[in-house]
């Protein structure tokens, strides 16, 4: 459509910056009959324009030229400059030539630091806006900080916010109501991030009240507090210190590579930045990003409690990182020690040949057995040149104490490829390797792996190199992978390399693609050896097999081998005790080394193995038993429904004894299917549940007979004391009458224990005493056993005072 009168135009165009036609409006600037200026605008939709001006247009307020306007910013169109001409006796680090030297202008210096637009063959690239500088605030350029990003006013419909600014004082807050999980009725959070130029800080947190099902309420607080400058001498000065706790609540724990993205990390140096994408930043988006989302880094969980604690520091001026401590219990308790450190060289140059950023992740799992170690590099990690990218990390995780699979350990590097699976249990790695960008013309990539287990080591690497150029294309791939396994011995190792070139030729209208490539690849395994190698050209490929057929299954171990697997056999059965021991030092749990000392008023142990057990004995020679369970299937040797018999007896002054009448529990737990599985596709995660492990045995109760047995005179016996008669035994002078020995007293009570009269007295006492409610019951009429008794019963006369 044309308006001749307003002089514009407007139509539809194509454009590589959208996939589809877009408005375009075309106006003109006359002077009487010349036209003295075009303007061409392209709207893109969202903001975004295309601006062609030439000459002098009326109402332009750009220079002439093409621009692209992103966001209200014009951007100045730019292509990819040629190559420029190289001087080969400048050479930089790689021996690749450089320009020749030429002293810029201050313009030339000037437009190499405006931003512009890049137009390439798939559309426009635009640089990301810089973040806004205020008076105070810098802008830090360095491992695992990325600076103060400004404060955006708080929003929040349903609560109150705070934006105070005075500079260099900015304070920003928010306190509102969130979406609940499931479960929960009502989320309160709240965020605070203050700057003063000099010094920043936030403080963050959330209380969860549950929807009546019986949970409790869940809080979580943590702030922290960082500078621009370290406190400290210049070896290690400390930047920021954080802290905070959540009671019914839990924190997900990162990997390695993850840690720059962890928000109680991030908040040591810039909590603005946690899960901004923007200039500005909602403080509540600090607060949405901790708590929501389908996986939260902070969610409620019914029993825990966590504690965490950390710090940012520069050590030397060179090595910038930060640390924390994370301890959560509850459900399980888990110690966590999180880490991301990084350098960069040089440390004073703008221009730096290398940044290493390294994230480090240690947890530990006591009651559940477990250790994992991780290492990784962050995505700012480089080396010679910002576009040679490492990339990857190394974990490890170790089992122990009453886990299924204590004993087994893993260490892997990098990520394992298809086709050499390890055991789903054990670290997942991000791929381990190197990108690098020569240029335009030419891409690296390398990539590595590893694993090691008890069972095996496997390895391998890999080369791609790519030119490209035009329509011309060249690449270069190479591979090697090695396994080896060793119960039983068995290696299989790969090599192959291809090289290749292609060329696109375009006739008339129809494009030409031309490709050649020629490769080979060798594969060797044993034993028994063989192998297979492979010639590949680009209208053929062909095998040619030599030596033994590769193995289709694992073959089965003998015993012998499959011994090897398992615990030494002094480890293989342990007696622990449980209460009564009363032996001096820590109680020998495995052999027979000593024998225990025990309480004779009760006794309880243990007895388990590391094996499953199908049936349980307690005595040596019984073909009865006491438990049972499933027989036992040993995976390794390929066989089952086997017996495996535990047999727990006492040794008692030379003999034995059977402990059928010992109370008893038959322990039961898990066992790793890779050791006593059927097969190693069987469901469970690895685990066979409730399979006998040993038993808990308690002493029967203390039968105390109706005899003290035999007393010799030794038992009788008594040290007389001197001087005789005098009584208390003490310096000072007695008070009171002084006891007497008359003698005739035995006699006497011999004489009166069992007579008329004193029966008839204890009678009349005994009627009281049942008249007060604590009648004696039936008494003995027969008293002349107690009058035999009071010969025997003194070993002195009495001492008398006298009565009143």
């Amino acid at each position: 459509m044309c308006d001749p009168k307003a002089l514009w135009i407007t139509g539809q165009a194509a454009t590589t910056a959208s996939p589809a036609r877009v408005p375009v409006r075309i106006t003109f600037t006359a002077d009487n009959e010349l036209v003295t200026g075009t303007t061409a605008a392209a709207d893109l939709g969202n903001g975004r324009r295309l601006l062609l001006i030439e000459g002098a247009p009326g109402d332009a307020e750009l220079p002439p030229g093409a621009w692209a306007v992103v966001d209200g910013r014009a951007l100045r169109l730019t292509v990819r400059a040629a190559a420029p001409m190289t001087d080969p006796g400048r050479l930089d680090g790689l021996g690749r030539p450089l320009p020749p030297a030429r002293r810029r202008t201050p313009a030339e210096r000037e437009q190499d630091r405006t931003p512009r637009a890049l137009v390439t063959e798939r559309g426009i690239l635009t640089p990301r806006p810089p973040a806004r500088r205020r008076k105070g605030v810098r802008i830090l350029d360095s491992p695992a900080v990325r600076g103060w990003s400004p404060i955006g006013t708080p929003t929040g419909e349903n609560g109150i916010s705070v934006d105070y600014v005075n500079p260099p004082l900015r304070i920003a807050g928010a306190l509102t109501a969130l979406p609940a999980p499931q479960g929960y009725k009502t989320v309160v959070g709240g965020v605070l991030v203050v700057d003063t130029g000099a010094f920043n800080g936030s403080a963050m947190g959330a209380y969860t009240v549950p929807d009546g099902n019986g949970n409790r309420p869940s809080l979580f607080a943590y702030g922290s507090l960082g500078s621009e400058t370290g406190f400290g001498p210049p070896m290690f000065q400390v930047r920021g210190i954080s802290a905070g706790f959540g009671w019914n609540s839990r924190v997900r724990v990162p990997a390695a590579d993850a840690l720059g993205s962890f928000p109680f990390m991030i908040a040591l140096d810039n909590p603005g930045e946690i899960g901004a994408d923007e200039d500005e930043v909602d403080p509540l988006t600090v607060l949405s990003h901790l708590i929501g989302g389908g996986n939260p880094w902070v969610r409620p969980q019914e029993g825990d409690l966590w504690l965490a604690a950390g710090l940012a520091f520069d050590c030397f001026e060179t090595l910038r990182g930060h640390a924390m401590a994370l301890v959560q219990i509850g459900s399980d308790l888990s110690i966590s020690l999180l880490g991301v450190g990084g350098a960069q060289l040089p440390t004073k140059s703008d221009k730096k040949i290398a940044r290493v950023e390294i994230g480090i992740e240690a947890t530990l799992r006591p009651q559940a057995g477990e250790l994992s170690i991780g290492a990784a590099f962050t995505e700012k990690t480089f080396l010679i040149d910002p576009n040679c990218k490492l990339r990857g990390g190394i974990g490890m995780k170790f089992w122990f104490g009453e886990h299924a699979h204590a004993g087994d350990f893993a260490l892997l590097l990098g990520a394992i490829p298809p086709g050499r699976e390890v055991s789903p249990r054990y670290p997942k790695q991000q791929p381990a390797g190197i990108t690098w960008g020569v240029g335009s013309t030419v891409n690296l990539t390398g990539s590595a792996y590893a694993a090691f287990t008890p069972k095996s080591l496997m390895a391998g690497a890999g080369l791609d190199l790519t030119f490209q150029s035009g329509m011309l294309r060249a690449w270069l791939h190479a591979r090697i992978d090695a396994s080896l396994e060793w119960n039983p011995f068995y290696f299989d190792v790969g090599v192959g390399v291809r090289v290749g070139v292609s060329a696109t030729i375009k006739v008339w209208f129809v494009k030409i693609r031309i490709s050649v490539e020629v490769g080979i690849s060798m594969r060797v395994w044993g034993p028994a050896v063989g192998g297979e190698g492979t010639i590949h050209l680009w209208f053929i490929s062909f095998t040619i097999p030599f030596g033994a057929k590769r193995r289709d299954k694992e073959p089965a171990l003998g015993w012998g081998g499959f011994q090897g697997m398992l615990p030494p056999p002094e480890n293989m059965v342990r007696t622990t005790p449980v209460t009564g021991y009363t032996g001096e030092g820590a109680p020998p749990t495995r052999g027979a080394d000593k024998p225990w000392l025990v309480d004779n008023g009760g006794f309880t142990f243990t007895a388990d193995t590391r094996a499953p057990v199908s049936k349980l004995y307690l005595d040596r020679t019984s073909t009865t038993p006491v438990a049972t369970s499933d027989p036992v299937d040993i995976l390794p040797m390929k066989v089952t429904d086997r017996a495996s018999e535990l047999r727990v007896w006492l040794t008692y002054n030379g003999g034995e004894d059977s402990l059928s009448d010992w109370a008893r529990t038959a322990l039961r737990g898990n066992v790793a299917n890779g050791l006593w599985g059927e097969r190693p596709d069987a469901p469970g995660e690895g685990l066979i549940p409730d399979r006998i492990l040993g038993v808990r045995l308690v002493s029967p109760p203390v039968d105390h007979g109706t005899s003290t047995g035999f007393l010799d005179e030794l038992g009788l016996g008594f040290d007389p004391i001197a001087p005789d008669g005098n009584q208390p035994l003490q310096e000072e002078d007695a008070t009171g009458p002084v006891p007497q020995r008359p003698g005739g007293v035995i006699r006497t009570i011999q004489e009166g224990v069992d007579t008329a009269g004193t029966r008839a007295n204890r009678a009349a006492l005994a009627d009281a005493l049942k008249g007060f409610g604590a009648g004696l019951g039936s008494l003995d009429a027969d008293l002349s056993a107690y009058a035999r008794a009071a010969g025997t019963a003194f070993t002195a006369e009495p001492m008398l005072v006298p009565a009143g």
